[in-house]
């Protein structure tokens, strides 16, 4: 490391301490010192706890909007996932205080904002909306009249300069709608809408052009000073006019700190130390390249590890003996060991949030326009055509296998065509729930039912068209009863294919995951759906797969309901059917009778229901580890 570090000299030049303690008039919001995050990694067969953060300490105060600047790798995602706590796996150590407590994470999580780093929101709804729906989930009607949640989403919309874009989507790749900056805006928005004390935004300024960035912080800063929030955000080489926003900056390297302290004061301490930032360079650019590491060769990286090493000590030494009286400089309202619960919210009634999610999402269905026009299209077509294919049958021999292929088209078009594509809509708009949930916005339960009752009619209302369709045309048997209750059959199986998408799609990773396991399975029961084997002649190995296979208690019942009581008539010396229960017979359709496949459908419906619930309470709740 070039220069030298005079203690004293260093002393007499800086104003205020490194680590950030506040002066007497600012309330610490949040504390934390001697934070250290490890993970374990695998070293051939042994196993290694590898340091990704140590001895972190500082404090943010009310008002403060702070930088945590570095390169890649260098912790910084991880420091604010920490602190917010929003870390999963690993060992985390040290001490965090809220307020001077010890952090409770109901009252934590509702008194405070996140803004990811990919602004995942609903692409048709517009700013307004958007902003509505978030005010009117997360604001309790104990507290907020619906007059003033709107009149809190009319502030928000007017401090992040929204009013333009106010009825405009906000869009995605496939729908146009407002700029980047105007969508990382709304994304703050939402989190403001509560009056949060603490604001943690990870990367607000990624794929922003420079104006836009500087909108950004600028606005979140000037928001901060006004409500007191205390704000940090990562964030990769600012420029230099954005980087003189902030009031204070946390430099890290290879998970140590190498300064945190005030903005303004962060030249002249590097100064002192021995590495003078150039006149006409951005600084955050020059303290990014003095702290990365340089891999060109072995001669480099060891000097960049040495310089980085020493920044890092040289800081920590300087800070030791401020950190050690942290606790007393700061006049703490609580002690340690204490936890803050005086700030927990109550959630609004859960019928509230279900009415409001389900208004939601009938919004999004029915502006959907590709969606609802393919099921009303798709339903139609393949209405019309499966009937004209088996048109007008009759009560001969030929007609049995046609009989028995059009009731096993019925049951396969409520499963294929239900499922691909609202799994896709689930798990794009199950990622957005787990983003809200998060911030304790809403109960899983209701966005769960709210899904479930919303998928429904519309899938419900176009499958009628299409079952309609083919039993006319292909002439099955007009009986009014019959026709009801194989109406109300093709119902069950259309819930219950509902049901499986939900499960399905609360269980996967990703989408491209489900869009292998969900044709996966659908083929398997297709295959033992009791057309193409005759259920007797399988192996008893995979014989019990019937008892929970929707498509062959579907197939089973449809058949039963269709050919009972039919007669058909044999041309001369031929083999054939002389009545439908000699067809169930022979495909093995009545082990069980129709009311007993129906009671196996709504069962296997309410199993997916609860198997998708318990995977989505898996999913949205992931162990967060907390100090």
């Amino acid at each position: 490391m070039s220069g030298s570090f005079d203690e004293e000299a260093l002393s007499e030049g800086m104003s205020t301490p490194f680590h950030g303690t506040p002066a007497s008039s600012s309330e610490p919001i949040l504390q934390w010192s001697d934070l250290t995050y490890e993970v374990k990694t695998k070293a051939g067969k042994t196993a290694e706890w590898k340091t990704i953060m140590s001895k972190g300490s500082g404090v943010a105060c009310a008002g403060e909007t702070i930088a945590i600047i570095g390169s890649s790798g260098a912790g910084k995602t991880t420091l604010l996932n920490a602190l917010s706590g929003r870390i999963e796996g690993g060992r985390l150590s040290g001490s965090i205080l809220y307020r001077g407590a010890k952090r409770h994470p109901g009252s934590f999580k509702r008194t405070t904002a996140y803004v990811q780093q990919d602004d995942l929101m609903h692409p048709l709804l517009t700013v307004h909306e958007t902003l509505t729906y978030a005010a009117k989930l997360r604001l309790p009607n104990s507290q907020y009249s619906e007059q003033e949640k709107q009149e809190r989403v009319q502030s928000v919309m007017r401090q992040l300069r929204l009013d333009g874009a106010k009825n405009t989507p906000i869009g995605d790749a496939k729908t146009r709608g407002v700029s980047g900056g105007e969508r990382k805006r709304v994304s703050v928005g939402m989190e403001l809408l509560t009056s949060p004390r603490l604001l943690f935004l990870d990367e607000p300024t990624s794929g922003l052009d420079s104006n836009s960035s500087e909108l950004v912080v600028e606005l979140v800063k000037g928001i901060s000073k006004d409500r007191g929030i205390a704000t940090l955000m990562t964030i990769h080489q600012p420029s230099a006019r954005i980087f003189n926003l902030f009031d204070k900056v946390i430099l890290l390297s290879q998970g140590r700190v190498v300064y945190f302290g005030p903005v303004s004061e962060s030249i002249q301490y590097f100064a002192k130390i021995g590495h003078q930032c150039p006149v006409h360079e951005n600084p955050a650019d020059y303290f990014v390249d003095i702290m990365t590491l340089d891999y060109r060769s072995d001669a480099t990286l060891a000097e960049s590890k040495e310089r980085v090493s020493a920044l890092a000590d040289t800081f920590a030494r300087y800070t030791a003996e401020s950190n050690a009286s942290l606790a007393e400089k700061q006049s703490l309202v609580r002690s340690y060991g204490e936890q803050d619960n005086s700030q927990v919210i109550a959630k609004n009634g859960w019928l509230y949030e279900y009415a409001t999610l389900a208004n939601r999402d009938w919004v999004n269905a029915m502006r959907n326009i590709p969606f609802v026009i393919g099921q009303v299209v798709q339903a139609i077509f393949m209405g019309v055509l499966i009937g004209f294919m088996y048109f007008y049958l009759k009560d001969d021999s030929l007609s049995v296998m046609n009989r028995m292929g059009v009731l096993f088209i019925i049951t396969v078009n409520a499963t294929f065509p239900v499922v691909m594509p609202l799994l896709s809509m689930y798990v794009q708009e199950r990622d957005i729930m787990v983003r809200e949930r998060a911030s304790a916005a809403f109960r899983i339960s209701s966005f769960y039912v709210s899904k479930a009752t919303t998928f429904l009619p519309i899938i419900l209302a176009s499958n009628t068209i299409l079952f309609i369709g083919i039993y006319f045309i292909a002439h099955l048997t007009f009986d009014a009863a019959k026709f009801f209750i194989a109406l109300a059959v093709f119902y069950c199986v259309n819930m219950v294919s509902i049901a499986f998408t939900l499960m399905v799609g609360s269980g996967v990773e990703s989408l491209e995951m489900g869009f292998i396991f969900a044709p996966s399975i659908l083929t398997i029961q297709l295959l033992f759906g009791g057309l193409f084997s005759n259920p007797s002649t399988i192996t008893p190995v995979l014989r019990w797969i019937r008892w929970v296979n929707p498509v062959f208690h579907t197939f089973a019942a449809l058949a039963q309901n269709e050919l009972g009581g039919l007669t058909f008539t044999c041309p001369p010396e031929t083999q054939c059917y002389a009545t439908g229960e000699q067809v169930l017979k022979s495909y093995s359709l009545m082990r069980f009778n129709i009311w007993q496949s129906v009671l196996f459908l709504i069962m296997l419906g309410a199993v997916n229901y609860a198997i998708g619930y318990v995977f989505l309470r898996w999913k949205a709740k992931p162990k967060y580890l907390w100090l």
